[in-house]
């Protein structure tokens, strides 16, 4: 199953044609007009982090298909070393199921995906470190706490600005729908209070074109001394406005939830 994903000369950044008679009046609204029927955005993701000075990275590509003023469905994809023996990873997620195929799913003979989770409270964002990419509201809000405003290097095709600034963890969960959905509850402690630094870099018609984050976490504490990762996460996004079509595995290729083993786990709160 391919996902169709092709710009139309007739979007150049806007949701639909009639949108192209009045400019968006700043990001939230130019976010607005994309999330419309069969058109979506790509971004491609660098995820680094360092513990006791050495470095893991990992790649990922993922496409939204956008509808209805939200994110109907997501492809995320592994785009690691091609060497690694281990088959790539791929997600599908809908609302109220999500789909894999690679990485340690198992396939039974016969069969294209898994469905790993099917509940109402599964929802596809794009995201990255957090940050809802396709809420309106949180991108506005994450935005109003920007510090710094400079200009950026040009990214698919526009000229930048970027927008920088500092939220805690306790700060992202109030505001962020994606990043709500990754923790089981309130971010509290020490948790909550971690910085996330991060750059945003609007294009010309107020759409974001790339997303900078770091920040530092406490993970253990070894012989009496503590044990932390700092995180970089470098995404890219090109093509908005694009046609999308992510389609929804049939049941024929479709394992059962049964079928599957060592599932990702959602992210500490204490």
């Amino acid at each position: 199953m391919a996902v169709t994903l092709t710009v139309s000369a007739m979007v150049t950044g806007l949701g639909t044609t009639a949108d192209a008679q009045t400019a968006p009046t700043g990001p939230a609204d130019a976010l607005r007009r994309q999330l419309v029927e069969n058109r979506g955005v790509t971004m491609s993701e660098v995820t680094t982090w360092w513990r006791r000075g050495e470095r893991n990275s990992y790649r990922e590509k993922t496409f939204a298909d956008f509808d209805g003023g939200t994110v109907a469905a997501t492809d995320v994809r592994d785009v690691n070393d091609p060497d690694d023996p281990r088959s790539p990873y791929r997600y599908l997620t809908f609302k109220g199921q999500t789909y894999g195929q690679g990485g340690h799913w198992i396939v039974p003979e016969g069969k294209t995906w898994v469905l790993i989770f099917e509940d109402e409270k599964t929802r596809p964002f794009l995201e990255s470190a957090g940050i809802d990419l396709a809420d309106p509201a949180a991108l506005k809000a994450v935005l109003a706490t920007a510090k710094v405003k400079r200009p950026g290097g040009v990214y698919d095709g526009t000229r930048t600005t970027i927008h920088q600034g500092t939220l805690t963890f306790a700060e992202l969960y109030k505001v962020s729908p994606a990043f709500r959905d990754q923790h089981d509850g309130k971010p509290t402690g020490k948790y909550a209070k971690i910085k996330l630094s991060w750059r945003l870099w609007l294009g010309e018609d107020h759409l974001v074109r790339r997303v900078r984050t770091s920040w530092t976490e406490w993970v253990d504490k070894v012989n009496g001394v503590d044990i932390s990762d700092f995180h970089v996460v470098d995404a890219r996004l090109t093509g908005w406005g694009a046609e999308t079509d992510i389609a929804l595995p049939s049941a024929d290729e479709t394992a059962g939830p049964d079928d599957w083993r060592n599932p990702p786990e959602k992210r500490s709160v204490s």
